[in-house]
């Protein structure tokens, strides 16, 4: 009998229990048995795991966060073969892998030993190559909106410079969407750092054409506060600055980030079913099977963007 255990790796994104639901929904449809991964793969590497049924997680399916657990573990690639003598103990034939770049790259260690392993991408930084979507990128940028529109509210009301800044890590996707849904005025990425005067010159600009000027950065931006500072200290203006943090990375997942993660959870479980390994991503509104060797450490800043 076929066993598929499932374990989230890495930091959470609203989701994933969307995900966890749906993959032992389509496995136990194949009469496999399922097992869920507590705590990423430092759990897999201790053996701590519990049994899934679909109406265990279902509950935990409209939930943000992961109800497995997540965990970092840096070494892990140096880990291997006590992953794989763990999944042998647990007589786990099937691993689906749940999280971003780091945790994929520790999925495809896994799959280069001859498991058989698919990974999905979840992440709200939405850097991981291979897919134009990660589950919880909707979610965290719908909380960052709802966030930007009441600054805007007083920013008319009253008007004064805003900057906001959002999640991201070291890539500028999530603020870049935040700042185009919204309508800022100036966006700062760490993709493409720019002068102090060019800030200066455009935030004067806008305080000149409505009174009042927003800007959207990423947590990533080099020097973020100093920079933030210097054009305080440049327009004379006091600074009003909103860091939404860890919030953002929570919070119940959007109707969007649902049927994402089912989409992509259930695609999953049929690559698995057909002995594939690799990523379910989603490119130009197709699901595809992406092979680990041709997933790049970092999905690339399209320059239209900037």
């Amino acid at each position: 009998m076929s066993k598929l255990a499932i374990l989230t790796s890495g930091g959470d994104s609203p989701g994933m229990n969307m995900a966890v639901w749906a993959a032992t929904h389509a496995a136990q449809a194949r009469g496999w048995e399922v097992l869920g991964i507590r705590q990423g793969f430092s759990g897999l590497l201790r053996g701590e795991s519990l049994p899934l049924s679909s109406s265990k997680a279902l509950p935990y399916a409209r939930l943000g966060g992961t109800f497995l657990g997540t965990a970092r573990e840096p070494e892990f690639a140096h880990k291997i073969p006590a992953a794989l003598h763990r999944l042998q103990q647990a007589e786990v034939s099937h691993l689906l892998v749940l999280g971003g770049n780091g945790s994929l790259a520790g999925a495809a260690r896994i799959a280069e030993a001859g498991f058989k392993v698919v990974g999905i991408p979840c992440t709200i930084d939405n850097d991981v190559d291979g897919s134009d979507e990660s589950i919880g990128f909707d979610t965290a940028l719908n909380t960052a909106l709802w966030l930007f529109d009441g600054l805007r509210d007083t920013a008319e009301a009253l008007p004064r410079w805003f900057s906001l800044e959002t999640l991201g890590g070291d890539t500028g996707f999530l603020a870049q969407a935040v700042a185009r849904a919204g309508g800022a005025d100036v966006l700062l990425v760490p993709e493409r750092p720019l002068p102090l005067e060019v800030l200066e010159q455009n935030m004067r600009e806008a305080l000149g054409r409505q009174g009042f000027a927003f800007l959207v950065a990423s947590e990533g931006y080099p020097e973020l506060m100093g920079t933030l500072e210097r054009l305080e200290q440049a327009l004379g203006l006091r600074l009003r600055h909103t860091r939404i943090g860890h919030a953002q990375r929570g919070g119940r997942p959007s109707g969007h980030d649902r049927l994402l993660a089912r989409a992509l959870a259930e695609h999953a479980v049929e690559a698995l079913a057909h002995h594939h390994s690799g990523m379910i991503g989603l490119q130009q509104g197709q699901y595809r099977r992406v092979a680990f060797e041709q997933i790049g450490p970092r999905k690339p800043f399209p320059k239209d963007l900037l």
